[in-house]
């Protein structure tokens, strides 16, 4: 369905007012089906996003900064969420013998069960299944394109 069916606007100022219009609408829509996915395995999008990227560190771990660094979004607090995950037994935090000020973060065994879960079943990729590998490719092509023009 066009955008302005969906929002009951018949018109916009321009090309770019409903691009940024449509992204936000696109966006709410996602998150609240991604959310709905990772509420039956008691996640956040933001808890989900820092076992991604633990998962994706490796066996060598990855620090706090580093966690920090890589979020999606840029605005949650990844101490906190790390707090949490190691309270939830998902995560775990031991500090560097190098420099007791940094933490080595690691999955445990049920932090790595879970998240190779997610992606094996890939509940986030369904999401966009009905897209086309063409269409995607072509979709992220311009949305990288997007964020350079506003970076």
């Amino acid at each position: 369905m066009a955008l302005e069916q969906e929002i009951q606007q018949s018109s916009f100022a321009s090309e770019q007012a409903k691009l940024i219009v449509n992204l936000i609408y696109s966006y709410n829509i996602l998150k609240g089906r991604i959310m709905d996915e990772l509420k039956d395995y008691g996640l956040t999008m933001q808890q989900f996003n820092v076992l991604r990227i633990v998962k994706g560190a490796g066996s060598e771990g990855v620090t706090t900064s580093e966690i920090r660094d890589r979020m999606l979004d840029k605005m949650s607090d990844a101490s906190r969420m790390v707090d949490r995950l190691v309270a939830m037994e998902l995560l775990e935090k031991n500090r560097y013998k190098e420099d007791r000020r940094l933490f080595h973060i690691e999955l445990t065994e049920k932090g790595n069960d879970l998240i190779t879960s997610l992606v094996r079943d890939s509940l986030i990729e369904q999401i966009a299944a009905g897209v086309s590998n063409k269409n995607a490719q072509q979709l992220n092509e311009l949305l990288d394109d997007f964020r350079a023009s506003i970076s």
